[in-house]
């Protein structure tokens, strides 16, 4: 039989193939180079140690200015009490020994007098283990990305907004990679269909997640074989996210700097026990959440990309933003224990960071910390209250403050995934109108 007309002529050669690998290679690399700056932002805020002293600016100067005032207050006092006793010892002979005015004269020149008003902070100052390196960043706000990166780039310059782009990279090309070939495996050993090669009933619509389970006979078995794959492929690459992390964290002029030697200086290859919890978690519930949506629209909601496609879009977007919601939490709570982990390999030594971070208490624990421990809260007070007590001439009170920061702690960062987020869903929009003809 002749097959020649079904059989396309125009197969890609063979530098054809690596020109169109090596373009992709550029486009994927640009596109961690763009993002890693926001990348960095996040991974700082997630793992700070918030601390007590949030006070606004204002209310800080006025703070300071009121303890300067009475320090300045204690050392006037001070100073008229060391005159009057200088007045007084001058004046008085000694009947002892003749030696004695002497000595009492010459330390009396020599202990050195303050001008008035400038009180003694030689008693005051603070030991050097608690004075800030200066790699530290200081942060005000403790949700604002472009504070973080402005603080990095005083700080560090160009370099410091850019850690880690080549571990990032990386580590990209990996996971998609090692996720592919997983879901593959684990299709053919289980006699069930890819996801990732199935066919999409509406390609302007697309998969989320790039998985499309709505075709297969078996739904189930093929969500099971792609969450599978995607825990396989976190456990695998735990040690370099890791490493990632800490390059990201650390000062650009403390080295290690490359990748095998952040590797080397980790206590282990494999993924810790400490952390395994959270990394299967991290890995495995937005490829749950995001594989699972179309099939949970079509099924219960009566939402078909076909039947309905501006709706269908519409919940793919909040299906999206929800799988943030929940995916934001784990990963904070997963950085933390990051960095623990590469702090546990220093033996004794200390990992030097841009920030202090926080404590890693497990997945509940450290979650409990941030809500009700770290940092400290403004309660909201009543403003008709405030406002009948300055007409009645009252002092008005200072807002209360409550330690912790409350369930919003746990979504740091989380406008670089919404930005994210609305530019996949715009272009993929824009795409669907441009592939109908349409005009914008």
């Amino acid at each position: 039989m002749d097959y020649s007309e079904y059989l396309s002529d125009t197969s890609p050669s063979t530098t054809a193939t690596i020109r169109a690998l090596a373009d992709q290679a550029l486009w994927k690399y640009t596109s961690v180079f763009l993002a890693q700056p926001f990348e960095i932002a996040k991974t700082v805020l997630q793992v700070r140690l918030q601390s007590t002293d949030q006070r606004r600016p204002s209310q800080t100067t006025s703070a300071d200015e009121t303890r300067r005032r009475q320090m300045q207050y204690r050392g006037e006092e001070s100073y008229r009490v060391y005159d009057l006793s200088s007045d007084s010892d001058y004046d008085s002979p000694s009947y002892f020994t003749a030696t004695a005015p002497l000595r009492q004269t010459s330390s009396r020149q020599s202990r050195p007098r303050r001008r008035r008003g400038s009180p003694d902070h030689s008693s005051h100052s603070p030991p050097a283990a608690q004075r800030s390196s200066p790699h530290t960043l200081d942060l005000r706000s403790p949700s604002s990305l472009t504070a973080v990166l402005s603080a990095l780039w005083q700080t560090e310059g160009a370099w410091g907004i850019w850690k880690g782009t080549n571990s990032t990279y990386i580590h990209s090309i990996l996971l998609s990679t090692i996720t592919s070939f997983a879901r593959s495996f684990f299709a053919a050993i289980f006699a069930v269909p890819d996801p990732s090669l199935a066919f999409q009933i509406n390609p302007a619509s697309g998969a989320v997640g790039g998985l499309d389970i709505l075709s297969s006979p078996a739904p189930m078995a093929s969500l099971a074989v792609a969450v599978s794959a995607a825990s396989l492929a976190g456990i695998i690459l735990s040690p370099l996210d890791i490493a990632r992390t800490k390059l990201m964290l650390t000062p650009s002029t403390h080295p290690p700097r490359s990748i095998l030697p952040t590797l080397n200086s980790l206590p282990s290859w494999t993924l810790s026990w400490l952390i395994a919890p959270v990394t299967i978690l991290h890995s495995t519930l937005p490829t749950l959440m995001s594989a699972s949506l179309p099939l949970f629209l079509r099924s219960r909601l009566s939402i078909d990309p076909l039947l309905t496609p501006n709706l269908y879009a519409v919940a793919t977007f909040v299906g999206q933003a929800a799988e943030l919601g929940v995916k934001l939490p784990i990963e904070t709570v997963l950085r933390r224990g990051q960095v623990h982990v590469a702090q546990s390999a220093a033996k004794g030594r200390e990992v030097q960071t841009v920030v202090e971070v926080g404590p890693y208490k497990g997945l509940i624990g450290t979650m409990r910390s941030i809500i009700y421990e770290e940092g400290e809260k403004n309660i909201k007070s009543d403003p008709s209250k405030a406002a009948a007590a300055a007409r009645a001439g009252r002092p008005v009170r200072e807002p209360q403050r409550r330690k912790g920061q409350g369930v919003e702690g746990l979504w740091r960062g989380w406008r670089v995934g919404m930005w994210g987020l609305i530019g996949v869903w715009g272009a993929t929009a824009l795409g669907g109108v441009a592939s109908k003809g349409g005009e914008f």
